[in-house]
């Protein structure tokens, strides 16, 4: 039975974009939310961030009272069917709201990076939405993640962390896409949209359930090519690598990213065909190089504690 404060917003379609920060969700999202029938923001709405955190908080305190260790909270009042009921009216009122700027439309698009790690959830309140997964070449996506850090202030800064979050947002978008299967999820690589934008921009329309002319796909791959438009504060420095397979990370990751890189998520890397073993040593030395740096770096982090433990005054409790 339909709850009173629902309104009809679950009968559209919803498309949702998601990858891992800097992977092309905004531009993709962009060149979808330019056909007709498609109602989107040019904002993200992070609807399911909000959702997600009162998921969790549900979910916790529902453990710990089913495990009895204290009751408080939430599961007091609800069970978990009306707990999500009322998830799902949150964000049938929030898409409702984009809904009215363009009532015609048929279909409503969202995206998010952190849609990636959010899937299930958006699945259980939106049981009939299809997923659109971009991915990209996780070293060009680190480099523009330190870039990024460093222009604007979001995302990882260092090696480690965008790896480690490349790695978790394409993970967790996959194996929702295994559960969901392949009438409601679709994955695209960043680099082949790229190469020949119109003919995957046409597979993803038919996906979406949205047929376009084929002088309509053109027109929207033409205006949106990186060459004409840059969203989502990409970093222009590097547009004159883009035509040169493999210069972003070649030239912007040093020889130790690379080689953290690898030891990461390089089995990652290698299982998406982006990378063979030892991509990490580009130039004669490389690895000779990097042989001893695991023992070299133990070293440094010894001598950097001895130096703080000589550097700490030592104090001495004076007795009253």
């Amino acid at each position: 039975m339909k709850h009173p404060k629902m309104n009809n917003i679950g009968d559209k379609e919803f498309l949702f974009v998601v990858g891992a920060p800097r992977s092309g969700t905004t531009w993709l999202h962009h060149m979808l939310s330019e056909h007709p029938s498609i109602v989107g923001m040019d904002n993200e709405l992070t609807v399911f961030s909000y959702l997600h955190l009162w998921e969790a908080r549900f979910k916790r305190e529902k453990s710990h009272s089913d495990q009895g260790h204290w009751k408080q909270g939430a599961p007091l009042l609800y069970s978990e069917e009306e707990f999500d009921q009322g998830l799902r009216i949150i964000a049938h009122d929030a898409y409702g709201r984009l809904f009215a700027s363009h009532p015609e439309a048929t279909h409503i698009i969202d995206k998010h990076p952190a849609y990636a790690l959010r899937l299930p959830l958006i699945c259980r309140l939106f049981p009939r939405c299809k997923v659109l997964h971009i991915i990209r070449d996780g070293r060009e996506v680190a480099v523009s993640m330190i870039s990024a850090k460093k222009r604007i202030g979001f995302g990882s800064g260092e090696i480690k962390g965008a790896s480690r979050d490349w790695a978790q947002h394409v993970r967790a978008a996959s194996a929702s896409g295994v559960a969901l299967g392949p009438g409601r999820y679709m994955e695209v690589r960043y680099e082949d949209l790229m190469a020949r934008p119109g003919p995957l921009l046409k597979m993803i329309f038919e996906f979406a359930g949205l047929p376009l002319a084929a002088n309509e796909i053109d027109r929207i791959a033409r205006e949106n090519s990186i060459n004409n438009k840059q969203v989502s504060s990409g970093n222009a420095e590097v547009n004159t690598l883009r035509g040169i397979p493999d210069a972003i990370w070649k030239t912007k990751l040093s020889l130790e990213e690379r080689w953290t890189m690898d030891r990461m998520v390089g089995d990652l890397l290698r299982s998406l065909g982006y990378a063979e073993p030892g991509w990490w040593a580009v130039r004669t030395g490389d690895k000779a190089k990097m042989a001893l740096y695991p023992s070299w770096k133990k070293l440094m982090n010894v001598a950097g504690s001895a130096k703080h433990a000589w550097s700490t005054p030592v104090v001495i409790p004076v007795k009253p």
